[in-house]
């Protein structure tokens, strides 16, 4: 049987990444994974994902949204292929909103650059975007977005030209402590290891025993809209925009709001990428994903028809991809209970941004070294279950 330091299961956002620091660092590691990524089965396709350091999720990702954008313009020098795209994030909501709120604390306790707008003041500088005049946004303009499959297909390329030994098409079954080791098991063989690392996105739930209830997979679909006007939503004009705002039917700024956003139009055909962030419908990741409904591009048109009215009757094509939720909408990343050896990483479907210096941390933490920046927060282990507005602060599966 195969031995090695470090196995890791999943080679997705995390996974790709952890490998590619641990082989740099000369660990012995395999990583598998039941597909071949970069794929469209997971959670990191798409074409584009943003980036940004004025964080709305709260003042704990700072110190990670500044090493990440370090880290991507290093794996830019590193490896030759263009990752990440300066356009600009604004955030829209109403002006004392969860989202607006978040990301002007964050702004200005990183002393990150940006601008506060009005809804007419961000309707004359990009005339796709209609806020309501009850709406205001925040600009940080040294934001932008990466190509995620490229960077996936950079992670696992660096990890092998440093002596990562990857398997690709392999299903893993389970994990079973045989004294000092851990065995994994997949559908060609078994692999020992001192230590094992979890990062197959939705389908983790089974492999993590307890610790898997507390992951919640969400399908979600994402659609492509044909611009009318190319050049008016293509990269350099057309900032990523998120917006937080009240449900429809009700203008009540304090009702449960909808989250969703629209990027630049990049890849063939030059489409925008719209898509909503939360009220997802739950998921199965071991089946096929269902294509959008005609009930989804609907809810999405009439979403377009109020924010972005002429995006709204173009022509859309749909996919789907998976999030991970948390209970609180934050990482799930370190040791799991009852084993100092297994650890588990979710990203609760805003991860991907992070996924440098998540490698840095998730290889610090199998080493036993003590990461950079404090995820403490973050622990499989931690108490209670924090609230989503408070931003600031032996296992059998199928993998």
């Amino acid at each position: 049987m195969r031995s090695y330091d470090v196995i890791v299961v999943g080679l997705g956002t995390a996974g790709s990444a952890a490998c590619m620091t641990l082989a740099r660092r000369g660990v012995s590691v395999l990583g598998v994974d039941m597909f071949r990524p970069p794929h469209t089965m997971g959670s990191h396709h798409g074409r584009s994902r943003s980036v940004r350091r004025a964080y709305l999720e709260g003042s704990v990702y700072l110190p990670m949204a500044r090493r990440a954008w370090d880290l991507w313009r290093r794996l830019e020098t590193d490896s030759g292929e263009r990752l990440l795209v300066t356009t600009g994030n604004l955030t829209i909501g109403p002006p004392d909103g969860p989202a607006l709120t978040g990301f002007l604390a964050s702004a200005r306790t990183g002393g990150i650059p940006h601008e506060c707008l009005s809804a007419a003041q961000i309707r004359k500088r990009w005339p796709p975007l209609a806020p309501s005049d009850d709406l205001a946004g925040g600009l940080e303009k040294e934001a932008g977005i990466v190509f995620p499959e490229t960077c996936i297909r950079v992670f696992l390329r660096m990890a092998e030209a440093s002596g990562a030994t990857l398997h690709t098409d392999e299903r893993v079954a389970g994990w079973t402590i045989e004294g000092e080791a851990i065995k994994v098991h997949t559908s060609l063989g078994s692999y020992s290891a001192g230590r094992v690392l979890i990062a197959a996105g939705a389908r983790s739930g089974r492999l993590l025993g307890d610790t898997g209830a507390m992951l919640s997979p969400k399908r979600v679909p994402v659609h492509w809209i044909e611009p009318p006007d190319a050049a008016g939503y293509a990269l350099g004009t057309f900032p990523v925009n998120f917006w937080q705002v009240p449900t429809e039917g009700t203008d009540d700024p304090h009702a449960p709001h909808r989250e969703f956003y629209a990027l630049p139009a990049i890849g063939p055909g030059g489409r925008v990428k719209a898509a909503f962030h939360n009220g997802l419908a739950d998921g199965d990741p071991h089946h096929p994903a269902p294509p959008a409904s005609a009930g989804e591009v609907a809810a999405i048109r009439r979403t377009l028809a109020r924010f972005l009215p002429p995006l709204s009757g173009q022509p859309i094509t749909s996919d789907t991809c998976m999030y991970t939720l948390t209970p609180d909408h934050h990482f799930l990343m370190g040791a799991i209970p009852g084993n100092d050896n297994v650890f588990a990483v979710a990203l609760a479907g805003h991860g991907f941004k992070f996924a440098p210096v998540l490698g840095e941390i998730l290889a610090d933490l199998v080493q036993g070294r003590s990461p950079a920046v404090d995820v403490s927060f973050f622990s499989p282990r931690r108490p209670g279950k924090p609230s989503f507005d408070n931003r600031q602060t032996t296992a059998q599966g199928t993998q």
